[in-house]
C-alpha cells in the first residue's frame, strides 16, 4: 500500500511538473520565423488551404458525372383490396352491362439495378475543364493569402520592436532622472539648489513614469495582435528575437528602388488571368449547349407476384426483365435562350480585357507610388537620425551644465522634452520606413504559375 502511494505521488509530481513546464514555455520568433509559423497556423491561411482542397474534390465530383453510374431499388406492395377493372358485357353475351373483374395478386415485389453511362456531352467536357480552371483561381487566392499574411505579420511585428526600443530608452532616461533627483535633493538640503529644481525633476519623472506605463499597455495590445495573426492563443507567451538594428540592416534601399516591376508576376494580375481563363471556358460551356447529348443504359429487373407473402421461398419463381439502350438528346430550338447566353459570356470576356488594361496601368502606378513613399520614408529616417544625434548631445551637455550649476532646471526640462520628442519621431520614422519596405516587397513579390 505504501509503495502504491509513492507511485501515485511520483506520477502526480511529474504531471504537475509537465504542466509547469508547459505554462512556462515561450515561443521565440525572428521575423521570418513568425511569417513561416503564420503560413502554417494563421486562421485565414488554413481556411484558404481548405478551399483549395474543396476545389480539388469538386473536380473529382465533376469527373465522376461522366463515369458509370449504378443504382438499385426494391419495392413491395400489399394490395389490401385488389383494383377493379370494368369489362364490356358484350364480350360475354350480356350487352349493356359492364362486368367487374379483379386482376392481380395481393403481394407484389420487385427489385432492379440500373447502369448508365454518359457517352458524349459537350457540357460535361467543358464543365470538367472549367472546374480545373476554378482550382487554379482558388490556388492563386491561396498564394495571395500567403503574401498578405506575411505582410500582416511584418506590420504586427515591427511596432513591438519599436515600442520595446522606446521603453528601453525611456527606462534609461528614468534611471538618469532619478539619479539626478537624488543629487538635486542633496544639494537642496545643503542650500545649493532651490525647491523648484526638485519639483521640476519630480514632474519630469512623473511624466516619464506615465509614458512608460502607456508603452507597456501598447506593448500588450501589439503583442496580442501579433499572436492573433500567428494563430496563437492570447494566454501563450511569445518572445521576439529581432533587434532594431537587425531590421534596419535588412533595409536594402538600392535593391528595392532598382528592382524592375513586371505586372505579369503580380498576384493580382495572375488572379485576373485565371478569371479570364474561366470566362473563356464559360463561353465554351454556353456554346456546348448547342451540341447533342448521348447516354447509354442497361436495366435488370425481377418481379414476383404472390397471393401470400412467400417471397423468400426458394421454390417460388421470380420473373426477369432486362433492357439495353441508348438515349440521344438533340437541342433544336430555344427561342434565342442559348444565343443570348453565348452573347452574355462573350461580353464578360470583353469586360475582362478592359480590366486587364486598367490593371496593368494601375499596378505600374501603384508600384511607382510605393517606391516613392519608401524612398521618402528612408530620407526622413536619415534626417530624424541626425536630429536625434544632435538632440542627444544637447541634452547631455545641458545635463552636465545643470549638475555644475550653470544651467537651470527649466533649461534641463526644455532640452529633455526636445530630446524625447525627437526620440519618438526617430523611432516613428523607423516604423514608417519598415512598413513602407514591407509594402514595396509585397508589390514586388513574384508569384509562381
Amino acid at each position: 500500500m505504501h509503495r502504491i502511494k509513492n507511485i501515485l505521488l511520483i506520477g502526480l509530481s511529474l504531471f504537475l511538473a509537465s504542466n509547469i513546464n508547459y505554462a512556462q514555455e515561450v515561443k521565440k520568433f525572428s521575423l521570418k520565423e513568425a511569417q513561416q509559423y503564420a503560413l502554417e497556423n494563421n486562421y485565414d491561411v488554413i481556411n484558404a488551404g481548405t478551399d483549395v482542397e474543396i476545389a480539388r474534390k469538386r473536380v473529382k465530383e465533376n469527373l465522376a458525372i461522366g463515369l458509370p453510374q449504378v443504382n438499385a431499388s426494391a419495392s413491395y406492395n400489399n394490395y389490401l383490396e385488389l383494383p377493379t377493372t370494368l369489362i364490356p358485357g358484350d364480350i360475354f353475351g350480356t350487352p349493356g352491362e359492364d362486368i367487374e373483374i379483379k386482376f392481380g395478386t395481393q403481394h407484389n415485389a420487385a427489385w432492379e439495378a440500373n447502369l448508365s453511362q454518359l457517352i458524349f456531352s459537350g457540357q460535361y467536357i467543358v464543365g470538367v475543364m472549367a472546374s480545373k480552371a476554378y482550382v487554379g483561381i482558388i490556388e492563386t487566392n491561396y498564394q495571395k493569402s500567403e503574401i498578405e499574411i506575411k505582410d500582416a505579420i511584418a506590420k504586427a511585428y515591427y511596432p513591438i520592436i519599436i515600442l520595446r526600443e522606446n521603453k528601453k530608452v525611456f527606462d534609461s532616461t528614468l534611471t538618469s532622472l532619478n539619479k539626478m533627483l537624488y543629487e538635486t535633493e542633496e544639494y537642496y538640503k545643503s542650500g545649493f539648489a532651490e525647491d523648484t529644481d526638485v519639483d521640476q525633476l519630480k514632474l519630469l519623472i512623473s511624466d516619464m513614469q506615465t509614458t512608460i506605463t502607456n508603452i507597456n499597455n501598447q506593448l500588450e495590445i501589439a503583442s496580442n495582435l501579433l499572436k492573433y495573426q500567428l494563430g496563437i492563443r492570447a494566454d501563450e507567451n511569445i518572445e521576439l528575437t529581432e533587434k532594431l538594428d537587425d531590421l534596419l540592416g535588412e533595409v536594402n534601399r538600392e535593391y528595392l528602388m532598382n528592382t524592375s516591376f513586371n505586372f505579369n508576376n503580380h498576384i493580382d494580375y495572375k488572379l485576373l488571368k485565371d478569371q479570364e481563363k474561366m470566362a473563356v471556358l464559360q463561353l465554351k460551356l454556353k456554346k456546348s449547349e448547342y451540341l447533342p447529348t448521348l447516354n447509354g443504359f442497361y436495366s435488370y429487373q425481377q418481379n414476383a407476384m404472390r397471393d401470400k407473402f412467400t417471397f423468400f421461398a426458394s421454390d417460388k419463381k421470380w420473373y426477369t426483365n432486362q433492357m439495353l439502350g441508348v438515349e440521344l438528346s438533340v437541342p433544336i430550338f430555344s427561342s434565342g435562350n442559348r444565343k443570348y447566353k453565348v452573347q452574355q459570356a462573350q461580353l464578360e470576356i470583353d469586360k475582362i480585357k478592359v480590366i486587364d488594361n486598367q490593371l496593368q496601368q494601375g499596378l505600374s502606378l501603384r508600384v511607382r507610388t510605393v517606391k516613392s513613399e519608401f524612398n521618402n520614408a528612408y530620407l526622413i529616417y536619415l534626417n530624424k537620425k541626425m536630429s536625434l544625434s544632435n538632440a542627444e548631445k544637447i541634452y547631455q551637455k545641458t545635463e552636465i551644465k545643470y549638475r555644475e550649476g550653470i544651467a537651470t532646471s527649466l533649461n534641463l526640462s526644455q532640452t529633455y522634452n526636445q530630446y524625447l520628442t525627437i526620440q519618438i519621431d526617430y523611432l516613428t520614422s523607423i516604423l514608417d520606413l519598415l512598413n513602407k519596405k514591407s509594402d514595396l516587397e509585397k508589390e514586388l513579390t513574384k508569384v509562381s504559375y
